[in-house]
């Protein structure tokens, strides 16, 4: 599991984007990323993570966001299954 502790995120996209994107093959595995007491800022329409595999996972924990986070939260990048 990676974390960032206090990191300042800025976004620059201009439609959307997305701030993590994380991939895992198995939920077996431990792997994942952890944004603990960060702030996330910017521009445009973000995601706070997309599914780049089928047991992606992202923890967002006592962050501050302003108002540019997409209000689904988390794409599935067309794979819905990979919402559960």
């Amino acid at each position: 599991m990676y974390t960032y502790q206090k990191c300042r995120l800025q976004s620059i996209a201009e439609n959307y984007g997305a701030i993590a994107a994380h991939h895992r093959d198995s939920p077996l595995q431990d792997t994942g990323f952890s944004f603990v007491g960060c702030s996330i800022r910017g521009t445009g329409s973000v995601y706070l993570g997309r599914a780049w595999g089928d047991y992606s996972r992202v923890i967002y924990s006592n962050c501050h966001m302003d108002d540019i986070i997409t209000p689904e939260g988390w794409s599935s990048w067309n794979h819905p299954e990979r919402n559960q």
